[in-house]
């Protein structure tokens, strides 16, 4: 009879001990009200006081499982329109919480903050992330696993106060906003805070540093949420621009012109949404970064334009590519040469029915005459993805391409991808792997016209190692996607060692360490070598007050095909070099008032020798005031030339509130010589209506005896967005 007892008993603690690993420690429960509070950032409604407090939260970084240095209470609330949360950061040195920016959307560490993940399907693959810092600027996104994006948007309040006692934060989340299976009795939840002057992780699931926050997997149940309301799934955002626009270059009369457009959003279920934007136009972007190649191939540059942003991660393909190839990228679309090409319409598809997870985007833009007099001609252009989850975090899917920018040809490209992922290898590591192929029909007569890979990844806080494999056809062309590099065989391994100690001097001083081991091999596809380079850090660590310093030691070879040149007039001669390249990293802490960024190359560089050194400074004040000071500097020593080329870029951004700034961005490059300048004025008059100023104007330097800038082309945009969910 002992013996059946203790059976039991070992089976009772293994279904709890399995219970935890899948649905996590904790339960939270959210409580219905009639009216939900007023959003100020003051916890002091009373309707409050009807929700449970929760308080068991528990720390990731420095020790895992163990109290907080500092308290922090949560309560969930919500009516029939609206999800709240409240929560107060308590903070025994308020006067030291890190509040240096009112900037939505930023992705660092440098202010405190609470980021809350929301995951209203239950799929453990995918979920909704929102952001709040003690200056009440916000930021949303999409999580999936191991990384997320922002490039979601979606309607929603917070409001923020410091006190005496730290910090509270009350956020609002209407269901209208979020897509979710109303049938569900549970969602999953997870909250975190992080206090950047401790590099302090509190976490309320997922307690371990092998977890990662934004997999939806590591999440708690969130019960308690039924009949509410998520309204009639239609969002209407019509747009009026007025503009003023002159090109000094060929010397055109100034144009004044009233436009306007409007982007519909209908959601045929709970979560596959449908978009239709006519006349689109992205006045409010900014201007991409510029960056000098000293490389014979493209720089990649990242969507920034919303429309194109929204469901794009579903056209996340394969794994391990990363940049090396992008079956689908959106930039080809709208964007010829560094001009625009106006959209006239663009309609896509983006969701999930059941398990199986799609996007479809079909975009027709508009006959236009290009600055040098090359008229564009009017094209159609269409891209899908569809995969579906199988098992616990993985997926199999298929992608389809159509059309090239330019072309009136055929260019079709198909692909298919499998990823094995699991966050429970060993009990709690991570672990993925998985392969890709495609094919591309095009212009090109013979050849390889398709492309294949695989990985196998372990990614996790001690050891993180991974190898990937990547073969690229020489008639792999795809006219939708990023190739920098084609007609290669490419193998990656990298080994992260990432010790942290915890005793003694070194304890006190170092927060982690990361010896880093990485080689990268290219052949072309008769198996010759082209290019190889190993990447080494013997020093690498961040502080414990939250400092980072790096150097690295990195071998390199490469082939030239062909004489290349390097910078005007600098032309390194075809053949094999044989170079060995270091780097100093240094970066101060980014919650400081004052922060500075130092990284230096330098060493040997193919039949010579090169220095780049990159330097900023930045100064907060107060959330108000963000000014920023970024130079690039090379010197270049070779046989065959010597040069110097120089980039600076001034950030300056003024806040009056987090719904209220003015973005200044000047840029100039003695490449180029160009000097420009990107000022936008946002106002967020009221969640989802928005008005926006953008001044653009760019300058180029003419070498006369008054070494003067004469202007190019200016544009002036006023533009106001409304939002209406019926």
């Amino acid at each position: 009879m002992k013996r059946k007892s203790n059976i039991v008993f070992i089976l009772i603690v293994f279904m709890i001990f399995t219970l935890q690993l899948v649905f996590g420690a904790v339960k939270i429960k959210a409580t219905f009200v009639e009216k939900g509070p007023k959003i100020d950032g003051i916890l002091s409604d009373s309707v409050w006081k009807k929700s449970p407090l929760f308080t068991e939260f528990k720390m990731v970084e420095p020790e895992t499982g163990i109290t907080p240095s500092e308290r922090t209470t949560l309560r969930i609330l919500y009516d029939k329109n609206n999800l709240y949360f409240g929560i107060m950061c308590y903070d025994d040195e308020p006067d030291k919480i890190s509040a240096n920016s009112m900037k939505t959307d930023e992705k660092g560490r440098s202010n405190d903050i609470i980021r809350i993940l929301l995951d209203t399907f239950q799929d453990r693959r995918n979920a909704y992330v929102f952001f709040v810092n003690p200056k009440g600027a916000r930021s949303d996104g999409l999580a999936f696993g191991e990384h997320f994006s922002l490039n979601w948007d979606g309607i929603w309040e917070a409001k923020t106060k410091i006190t005496k006692e730290g910090w509270s934060v009350e956020i609002k989340i209407p269901f209208k906003t979020i897509s979710f299976n109303p049938k569900l009795k549970t969602w999953g939840l997870n909250v975190e805070r992080y206090i950047p002057r401790k590099m302090e992780v509190i976490r309320l699931s997922g307690i371990s540093k092998d977890s990662f926050f934004y997999n939806p997997a590591e999440a708690a149940p969130l019960e308690g949420i039924s009949n509410v309301k998520q309204g009639k799934g239609i969002t209407i955002k019509p747009y009026g621009i007025l503009s003023s626009t002159e090109d000094y270059e060929i010397g055109t009369e100034r144009k004044y012109s009233i436009d306007g457009g409007f982007d519909i959003y209908k959601n045929f279920t709970p979560n596959l949404v449908g978009v239709f934007s006519y006349n689109t136009d992205f006045a409010e972007t900014e201007a991409d970064t510029r960056r000098i190649n000293l490389t014979r191939f493209s720089l990649y540059f990242p969507e920034k334009r919303s429309f194109f942003l929204e469901g794009s991660e579903i056209f996340n393909f394969g794994i391990g590519l990363h940049r090396s190839f992008v079956p689908f990228f959106s930039r080809r679309i709208g964007l010829y040469n560094g001009e625009q090409i106006p959209i006239l319409f663009g309609a896509k598809t983006f969701g999930k029915l059941g398990n199986t997870n799609m996007a479809f985007l079909d975009v027709k833009t508009r006959e236009t005459t290009l600055s040098d007099g090359t008229v564009f001609p009017s094209q159609n252009f269409f891209a899908g993805r569809i995969y579906q989850n199988i098992w616990d975090q993985s997926k199999v899917g298929i992608i389809f391409t159509d059309g090239e920018p330019g072309s009136n040809g055929i260019n079709r490209m198909f692909g298919v991808d499998f990823i094995y992922q699991t966050s429970k290898l060993f009990g709690k590591k991570n672990f993925a792997t998985g392969f890709w192929g495609v094919y591309n029909w095009n212009e090109i007569d013979g050849g390889k016209h398709y492309g294949y890979g695989f990985k196998i990844d372990y990614p996790n806080d001690l050891i993180d190692a991974s190898i990937t494999y990547t073969y690229l056809g020489d008639s792999l062309n795809p006219g939708l996607g990023f190739l920098p590099r084609k007609n290669i065989q490419t193998l990656r391994a990298g080994l992260d060692f990432q010790p942290r100690p915890e005793k003694g001097l070194i304890g006190k001083l170092v927060r982690q360490f990361f010896f880093q081991l990485y080689g990268m091999f290219y052949w072309d596809l008769s198996g010759k070598m082209e290019t190889w380079m190993i990447f080494t850090a013997p020093v690498n660590l961040r502080t414990e007050s939250g400092e980072h310093i790096e150097f690295n030691v990195m071998p390199n070879y490469d082939v030239l095909p062909y004489d290349f040149e390097v910078a005007e007039g600098v032309i390194i001669p075809a053949g094999p070099y044989h170079y060995t390249r270091y780097r100093f990293e240094f970066n101060s802490a980014s919650y400081r008032n004052v922060v500075f960024d130092l990284s230096y190359r330098f060493g040997e560089f193919y039949s010579g020798h090169m220095g780049d050194m990159n330097l900023g400074l930045t100064y907060k004040l107060d959330g108000f005031l963000n000014l920023s000071l970024q130079g690039e500097f090379i010197r270049g020593n070779l046989p065959q030339g010597k040069f110097d080329e120089n980039l600076y870029r001034i950030k300056a951004d003024i806040f009056f509130s987090p719904d209220l700034a003015l973005l200044n961005y000047i840029q100039y490059d003695d490449v180029s010589k160009k000097l420009g300048a990107n000022i936008r004025f946002m106002w967020r008059i009221s969640p989802g209506n928005k008005l926006f100023i953008t001044f653009n104007k760019n300058w180029e330097r003419i070498w006369d005896p008054r070494s003067r800038f004469i202007p190019l082309q200016d544009r002036l945009v006023f533009k106001i967005v409304y939002s209406a969910r019926p």
